[in-house]
């Protein structure tokens, strides 16, 4: 009879379903809402063949979501409830059971009401699919995929809150901490990138920030749970962590000391790792914060400093559970102590990260751009593989590494960014990315392999195209115009198509990163319904040329007839991003030194050197003779037209 108490205790059964099994209930009545009858609801609807229906995971996705990450964290504070109460933790500890029993009861019963409401869903599914017609909702895959992701992603987040409740006698604090340490890994890793760029030159945050971290994040996990496997490496890596941190709290739970109710924590070893990590997050968080408003690095070692005196401060307040504390500053400083090694050691580079460049032996492909996120989509990069391409980044990439020495990479000017990723041979990426202060020091370097034949071939998909798959062009004029032309006539096409491909292969590195001269938009319609989106500008001389051969280009781009006048006036650049398009033409108009253009000659010129953004020297106010909308454009360096600097420079 002992044998049997010890390994089913009655009691306590009957406790655990009277204090938590409402969550169990609630969790099922949940599922049912989000699967079963909206599934329902979607069969028995006329026009159910428009509901766009993915998978079981994108049925009442926002439900689905709250629940997954809800009732875990719910479960592990109720069932171990007890420990932050004195009156229940006697009452439990006082029954014929062991520790490890009561763990065990908790710990069964606690993935039974997670289990059995999944369990009782898959079966009304598998009723569904086999009763009615659902094989275009889901399929008898599915289902078995969304009980198993569902369980193991609940069951992870179970296991830390119930690791959670282990060390802490507060239940509010178990929640916070819970959601907190599902979201740690993540928020950590995101502000260590972010400020090891200060002290790394060549240190990509973007590239690694860009790749898909949620997966070391249950809980960011479980916002794309759709995208999971269920015979998963993450699935596995769940699993083996749930294993983990259950005998990792069983061990903590049969060493706790029961008197250590309504207390932060209970083990004195978590006490300083809590003070400290919250230190090290704070600081690292108000560095972040100051490096992207203010771009000082004075302004960023501030930031450094008042957020670690903040977090230190806030530890120690949930600590003592008082606003009245006194702050051991000799803590503080050792803290700082290890910080500032820390960075030292980080900022010698002992493994050559900074001076590192791949031997050309070694390399495969590089790519080049301005960052990695721009650049690229879904982390697939456009490489280079010739061999001239190749050593010619190989050397931009040796004279920014020396010339940095000579303060050429600036910490945290984005004016100039260069974002290189190699492929070696062997598989291996290598991405490196500087932000350049004399950046028209390697334009000769930088031209030579942006006008290369490969370059333009691997970025312009008009070059790749034979004139046979094109099916027609469509050019719309820019501005506020109501004027576009469609060629279709095959002779026409392909005489447009080689005359667009001549100005991309004849084009240098200045018109390929400035586009002056904003004429038209092009969409070139494929075969195949893609299509391929170009500007009309003033560098596409080969195509304007044959538009105006053709007649086309009055009724396909931005003429001087179209425009009325033309005012321009010189502003101050720091407006640019705080006022709006209405405030900078009401700017330039109330300039009592302001020129207007009105002759043909003069706006012919002004349209073929405006540039579309508003940083330029000189701002432009476009007023067109058909409509009241107003343009914004700007000229500057080589193309602000002449008689505009005679204008300004009396």
């Amino acid at each position: 009879m002992s044998s049997r108490i010890t390994l089913f205790n009655r009691e306590l059964i009957i406790y655990i379903f009277r204090s938590s099994g409402w969550i169990g209930f609630l969790y099922f009545i949940g599922l049912t809402f989000a699967l079963p009858l909206e599934i329902l609801t979607i069969v028995l609807n006329e026009n159910s063949e428009y509901v766009k229906f993915e998978n079981l995971f994108s049925s009442q996705q926002m439900i689905q979501f709250v629940l997954v990450i809800v009732i875990p964290v719910l479960l592990a504070i109720f069932l171990f409830r007890f420990l932050q109460i004195k009156q229940a933790s006697d009452f439990i500890h006082s029954l014929p059971i062991t520790r490890r029993s009561i763990y065990f009861h908790m710990i069964g019963t606690g993935i039974g009401f997670i289990i059995l409401p999944i369990l009782l869903t898959g079966l009304i599914l598998l009723l569904f699919h086999s009763a009615i017609d659902v094989e275009k909702l889901y399929t008898l895959a599915d289902i078995w995929s969304w009980m198993g992701i569902t369980f193991f992603m609940e069951a992870m987040i179970f296991s830390v809150a119930v690791l959670i409740g282990m060390v802490t006698g507060l239940s509010a604090l178990q929640g916070l901490l819970t959601y907190i340490s599902l979201a740690l890994p993540v928020g950590l890793f995101v502000l260590f990138v972010a400020n090891v760029k200060f002290l790394l030159a060549g240190f990509s945050a973007d590239h690694y920030l860009s790749a898909n971290i949620n997966s070391i994040s249950p809980l960011l996990a479980a916002t794309e749970m759709e995208k999971m496997g269920l015979f998963s490496v993450n699935i596995l890596i769940y699993g083996l962590l749930i294993l983990l941190f259950l005998l990792i709290s069983l061990f903590l739970y049969e060493r706790r000391k029961l008197e250590h109710v309504s207390q932060a924590f209970v083990f004195p070893m978590i006490k300083p790792l809590f003070k400290f990590g919250l230190t090290i997050s704070m600081m690292l968080f108000t560095g972040y914060y100051f490096s992207e408003t203010t771009g000082k690095l004075g302004w960023i070692f501030f930031g450094y400093i008042v957020g670690s005196l903040f977090g230190y401060y806030l530890g120690e307040i949930v600590l003592q559970k008082t606003w009245r504390i006194r702050v051991n500053l000799k803590g503080y400083v050792s803290f700082a102590a290890v910080i500032f090694l820390l960075a030292v050691i980080l900022k010698l580079d002992f493994v050559h990260y900074e001076s590192k460049v791949p031997d050309i032996k070694m390399i495969n492909q590089i790519y080049i751009g301005n960052n990695s996120l721009d650049d690229s989509s879904n982390s697939e990069f456009t490489y280079l593989k010739e061999k001239e391409n190749i050593e010619a980044l190989r050397l931009l990439h040796q004279q920014i590494i020396e010339k940095g020495k000579k303060a050429s990479i600036g910490d945290v000017n984005k004016n100039h960014s260069i974002f290189l990723m190699y492929e070696l041979k062997n598989g291996k990426r290598i991405a490196r990315e500087y932000h350049l202060q004399n950046y028209d020091s390697y334009l000769p370097l930088l031209a030579k392999i942006y006008e290369s034949s490969e370059y333009k071939k691997t970025f312009n998909e008009l070059l790749n195209v034979s004139t046979e798959d094109v099916s027609k062009i469509n050019i719309t004029a820019s501005g506020e115009l109501d004027k576009s032309v469609s060629i279709t006539d095959s002779q026409e096409l392909k005489e447009a198509v080689h005359a667009l491909s001549e100005d991309l292969n004849n084009q240098s590195l200045a018109q390929m990163t400035n586009s002056f001269g904003d004429y038209a938009s092009i969409d070139i319609l494929l075969e195949n319904n893609n299509i391929i989106y170009m500007n009309w500008d003033s560098s596409y001389t080969q195509f304007s040329n044959w538009m105006e051969q053709t007649g086309k280009a009055n009724g396909a781009r931005l003429m001087a007839d179209d425009i009325s006048y033309i005012l321009v006036a010189k502003t101050d650049p720091q407006i640019y991003n705080s006022i709006s398009e209405s405030e900078l033409v009401q700017r330039i108009e109330n300039q009592s030194n302001r020129l207007k253009l009105d002759q043909t000659s003069e706006i012919e010129s002004a349209i073929d050197n405006a540039q579309i953004d508003w940083g330029g020297d000189y701002s432009a106010a476009f007023y067109y003779k058909d409509s009241r909308n107003i343009d914004i454009k700007s000229f500057s360096g080589d193309h602000v037209p002449g008689f505009v600097l005679d204008h300004f420079n009396k």
